[in-house]
């Protein structure tokens, strides 16, 4: 065995789960055998050493991927590995394939296609708007309008604004009523932002809600003030009404743009619910320029994020609202709307939710895959049925075949991996990246994958640069990736990557081995 491994210049050491010598035989033999022929089955033999069966398998783990493990630290029995050409029916490298694991942001992966495959590419969602009184040539309505919330994944400060500049052209200038919104399209338990992670106010902690506005979220933005040197400008971004802004934040002039959130202290009132104070004290370096701070708006009650932002956008487009924002049906003997806001097509809201993965924007998703036209909601419960049974329906080699995503192989909660009980096997996910390949609308769905080391959460991935579409995944104790790599001669690989460890942070050279060996593989 030294000879050995001089000859191969390899680096080895014991490995948890894993003696070395069997490692070892492993990775010379991804080096010494073709991997396009089936390789023979390892056993062990009585007290005698390794024999060999004629048993086809793929071997364990090239050089390089190997070498990455042994590098960082992580126990052999925390990864899961998988990798198959798109056009070939068995795996060239698989590694605890069957095993359930947590996968973190890569469960998009099921939504987004999903919702391609069902509701198609052209899906659009449509909020409706109905005035219930008389509106005047002056523009003046006496009475109120109603909103029939969709569950619109799309609806940012912008694209309200614009909804809302629609209306100004429509003649709408002042309401003497209520915007009365009926969010009952999603039947939600209360929701707890603190409940995964102790971390209320991190925006991807937003919940879903039918009538979904600018993400749930706010942003402070900051920026040196040209008109008061040595001072930091703050904004709120989108402007919510009735939100008092107490900033008063200083420039530092020598310090780096490093963390600059530590040496600020926020703290946003509780209370009371017409008028709350957000109040920002610290210093900032000026050589951040301008940042942003997203935040998720604690709400004190359900409607208020979208109250807020509601009214600010409506007066910012110079429309007056005289009563309140409040939730109430949709009346009854309205058969055509007013207006309707319509969302982008699905095959673009589907680049937001994989290339950032946007987590409320998956949710929102999920939930309408459970939408019931009979019953007029959607619940979470429907959505989980619906959308396993479509994966597995779908991984099904033919009618009647087990699926690799049967049983505890797959189990979903809310669609978008921000979830402990949200699990899949590599062997699932890869399954359904192979499905999806071989689907009609595979261009709309890899489109909407990060490509590695040029966009979205792929972006700071140094290898297979514009050579990988993939999704990655990040938790507490969760290192994920899964999509498409096209190798230097145009063949294209499944890799799936999953590491479930405390250290799991540590995986990030492994990753990227596996990565670059699928981009190199002929």
């Amino acid at each position: 065995m030294p000879a050995l491994r001089r000859a191969r210049g390899l680096r080895l050491a014991p490995l948890p789960g894993l003696p070395a010598a069997l490692l070892a035989a492993g990775m010379l033999l991804c080096h010494a055998m073709s991997w396009g022929q089936p390789l023979p089955q390892p056993v062990t033999a009585g007290g005698a050493g390794n024999a060999w069966t004629s048993a086809p398998t793929p071997p364990l783990l090239p050089a390089p991927i190997a070498q990455a493990l042994l590098d960082s630290g992580l126990p052999l029995s925390a990864v899961s590995l998988w990798m198959q050409a798109v056009d070939e029916d068995r795996p060239r490298l698989a590694l605890h394939g069957d095993t359930p694991r947590q996968m973190a942001s890569v469960m998009k992966l099921l939504t987004t296609g999903v919702a391609l495959r069902t509701l198609g590419p052209a899906y659009r969602w449509h909020t409706a708007a109905a005035l219930a009184g008389r509106l005047d040539a002056q523009g003046v309505l006496r009475g109120d309008v109603h909103i029939k919330a969709s569950g619109d994944p799309s609806l940012d400060s912008m694209r309200l604004a614009e909804a809302l500049r629609v209306w100004r052209a429509a003649g709408l200038r002042e309401i003497r009523g209520d915007v009365v919104v009926d969010r009952s399209v999603f039947a939600l338990s209360p929701y707890d932002a603190a409940a995964f992670d102790e971390q209320p106010l991190k925006p991807y902690n937003a919940g879903p809600d039918a009538w979904l506005l600018a993400h749930g979220a706010v942003s402070l933005v900051l920026r040196p003030d040209l008109a008061k040197p040595g001072q930091a400008r703050v904004t709120l971004s989108p402007d919510m009404a009735g939100i008092k802004l107490d900033a008063h934040v200083t420039l530092d002039s020598q310090a780096p743009c490093g963390d600059w959130r530590q040496a600020l202290q926020l703290d946003i009132d509780s209370g009371p619910a017409q008028r709350r104070a957000v109040r920002l004290r610290g210093r900032y370096p000026a050589a951040c320029q301008d940042q942003a701070w997203p935040l998720r708006w604690p709400a004190a009650t359900e409607n208020e994020h979208s109250a807020r932002v509601f009214e600010a956008a409506w007066h910012d487009v110079g429309g007056r609202l005289r009563g309140q924002v409040r939730e109430g049906p949709w009346p009854t003997h309205t058969t055509t709307p007013w207006n309707e806001w319509v969302s982008p097509p699905l095959a673009e809201v589907i680049r937001d939710i994989n290339k950032f993965s946007n987590n409320v924007m998956a949710r929102q998703l999920f939930l309408t895959l459970g939408l019931d036209a009979d019953i007029g909601h959607a619940t979470l419960d429907t959505a989980r049925a619906r959308v396993s049974d479509q994966v597995r329906q779908a991984t099904r080699e033919h009618a009647g075949a087990a699926s690799p995503c049967d049983g505890a192989a797959l189990q979903l909660d809310n669609g978008s991996g921000l979830s402990r009980i949200e699990i899949a096997s590599a062997h699932c996910m890869a399954r359904w990246v192979q499905v999806m390949w071989a689907d009609p609308l595979m261009p709309e769905w890899l489109a909407s994958l990060p490509v590695a080391g040029v966009d979205g959460t792929a972006r700071r991935l140094g290898v297979a640069i514009g050579q990988a579409h993939l999704k990655t995944g990040s938790l507490e104790g969760v290192a994920s990736i899964a999509g498409i790599v096209q190798s230097q001669n145009g063949r294209r690989w499944v890799v799936v990557v999953v590491v479930n460890a405390p250290r799991a942070a540590d995986a990030r050279g492994l990753l990227q081995a596996t990565t670059a060996w699928a981009a190199d593989h002929p």
